[in-house]
């Protein structure tokens, strides 16, 4: 059952969608599940590359530390259908640059050696060009996640996060201490700030599930322009 599994998760995997299922069978044949629990690392820092990962359900979490270990900067969550070490796969220093961590409990991924994934897609032009599509698009996100710790004050960062997830609403918030690592501040912070869009009925709050209430009012402080597609849903509520 699992080529078939993975074959169907990798038809929905953005990178995989413009090759042909004679391309993707033999990657499916070779992939294999892995079951992870909510703080259970799939690789780290340094590691010698061996598998690239597709998340097929929960969320991982991808973060460097800094010298001496004591703070985390998160590069990126992924969700279901999303690449984890989709670059270093490609990279000729064949070990991991960063951490990967489970967010959520359960997390199930797709293993897939990386050996086939290259092979795959160096014999396969539609997949060459997705890869260099998604390399364009990952330097592109790094970039403004950048500019977003350089540049930006924490309430716009954590206004910019709950519009991000909006469409899900309601949704599991991370904990105080991941949403720290994952927009570069302190748990205690996130918690005030947390505390202060709700008294403003930003949010509602239950437990750790948060409902975005005020739209407009988020892509404000976050400085986004509010689309008709976001009034009609926030309308509805």
């Amino acid at each position: 059952m699992t080529p078939e599994r993975a074959l169907a998760l990798l038809r929905h995997v953005p990178i995989f969608q413009g090759a042909q299922e004679a391309d993707l069978l033999p990657l499916a044949e070779r992939g294999h599940f892995l079951g992870l629990m909510r703080g259970r690392h799939l690789f780290q820092a340094g590691q010698t590359v061996e598998s690239l990962y597709v998340v097929a359900s929960g969320s991982v979490r991808v973060y460097r530390l800094a010298r001496g270990g004591r703070r985390e900067l998160t590069l990126h969550v992924e969700g279901p259908r999303q690449l984890v070490a989709g670059i270093a796969a490609f990279q000729s220093r064949a070990v991991y640059p960063a951490h990967a961590q489970a967010l959520q409990s359960p997390t199930e991924v797709l293993a897939l050696p990386v050996e086939a994934v290259r092979q795959a897609v160096f014999n396969t032009p539609t997949l060459a060009q997705a890869v260099i599509a998604y390399f364009a698009r990952r330097q592109a996100e790094l970039l403004g996640r950048l500019d977003s710790l350089v540049f930006s004050e924490l309430g716009e960062r954590l206004a910019a996060y709950l519009l991000d997830h909006a469409a899900e609403t309601p949704h599991a918030l991370p904990t105080n201490s991941e949403l720290a690592a994952l927009l570069g501040t302190v748990p205690e912070i996130i918690s005030r700030k947390l505390g202060e869009f709700y008294r403003l009925g930003l949010i509602v709050l239950e437990r750790r599930t948060v409902r975005v209430c005020d739209v407009a009012e988020l892509a404000r402080l976050a400085g986004h322009t509010v689309t008709a597609e976001d009034a009609a849903r926030e309308a509805g509520r």
